[in-house]
Order: structure tokens, then sequence, then C-alpha cells
């Protein structure tokens, strides 16, 4: 009796198809410092710049260690990434760059720095296929430090980016 029922449960299992990873290219964030403007020659601060490359990490890190994503390697796109950004611009345009680099989605990123104390952190998904977008989320951060700004991204991956997961 035991053995039918094992012989039945390891039957389901094999019949059950594995769900495939969806994978993604993580595009590096974009950024814009409000204060800068109007300026003739604008100067990002580099602290700006290395919080940046942090939260961008922190999305790639937290998607990496999500078995439902694949996080692509676009170290072969840095050419193309560099020609098309910003992203925020450009309406879609790391789509093709993530599909040709075997992404399912594209994910960009994009720090509106208003004040020292004010900002604005986006994140967009789209199809790597159409283009189109599949997911816009912002949350507003109040502080200029490596705290908060990581706080932000986190939020936004937990809150926002798999809010269908957390319904579950």
């Amino acid at each position: 009796m035991f053995q039918r029922i094992l012989f039945a449960f390891a039957v389901v299992l094999l019949a059950t198809p594995a769900v495939a990873a969806t994978k993604a290219a993580v595009f590096p964030f974009d950024f814009h410092d409000a204060q800068q403007d109007g300026e003739m020659f604008p100067q990002n601060d580099p602290e700006d710049l290395r919080r940046l490359q942090l939260v961008s990490d922190e999305l790639r890190s937290l998607m990496q260690k999500d078995e439902r994503f694949d996080v692509v390697d676009l170290s072969s796109k840095a050419k193309e990434i560099d020609a098309a950004s910003p992203f925020y611009k450009c309406d879609g345009c790391e789509a093709p760059i993530a599909k040709d680099a075997g992404a399912d989605i594209a994910v960009t990123g994009y720090v509106d720095k208003l004040s020292s104390a004010a900002l604005n952190l986006q994140i967009i998904v789209r199809d790597a296929a159409t283009g189109q977008p599949t997911k816009t989320m912002s949350a507003a951060i109040s502080g200029n430090t490596d705290d908060m700004w990581l706080r932000g991204v986190r939020y936004l991956w937990k809150n926002r980016f798999n809010a269908e997961a957390e319904q579950k």
C-alpha cells in the first residue's frame, strides 16, 4: 500500500511541469538632479552616483536570490546600453537590448533628486518582446543616505514588484 502511494506521488511530481524562471535584464539606473537644472555644466554629486549603483546592485541581488527570476548578464551589451541611456527618456529602447540578451523582461530604474532631502525612486518593468510596460512603481525617499536609498528599493521590491506573490 505504501509503495503504491509513493509511486503515485512520484508520478505526480514527474508529471508536474517545472515553472521556468523569468529571465530578467536589470539595467543601470538613471539619475536626474533637479538642483542642477539650468546649470551650464551640471555636476552630479559622486555620492549620488555611487548610491545609484548601490540601489541598482541591490535590486539585481534581490532578484538573483528569488528563484522566480534568472538575472541575465548584460556585460556584453555595455556599448548598446551606453548609447541608449538614459532609459527614462527613450520609451522602451531597453527592451530590444534585453530581448537580444535572452531576457523575458527589461527592468530599469530612475532616481529623481528633487532636493538634498527629497528623492523619488522609480522602477519600470517591460516585456522584452513587445517593449510594453508590465509594472511601474515609485517610492518617495526622505533623506539622502545609503540607508534611505536602499530602504526605497527594498520597499518597492517587497511591496510593489512582488505584490502578486504576497497576495497568494
